[in-house]
């Protein structure tokens, strides 16, 4: 859990300072791609940690089984 809670707290840290670039520079896109990139990945992260070990989560997860694209 310690692990999640680093990760998330350098994620959190590298957003904020890209608000700060973005204001300095006042160009309120600077850094889109990156922000997005670090929330997608933080995402699939959790996602991945939850679902190795869902601890008290385990009764109200719900599997989508997702198609791959060469079976749709």
């Amino acid at each position: 859990m310690r692990e999640i809670k680093d990760r998330l707290e350098k994620g959190v840290a590298a957003l904020a300072r890209l608000e700060l670039r973005r204001q300095d520079t006042r160009t309120p896109q600077w850094g889109s791609e990156t922000e997005h990139l670090i929330i997608d990945y933080e995402l699939r992260q959790l996602e991945s940690d939850i679902l190795n070990d869902p601890g008290a989560l385990e009764s109200q997860l719900v599997r989508v089984r997702r198609k791959r694209p060469e079976q749709q």
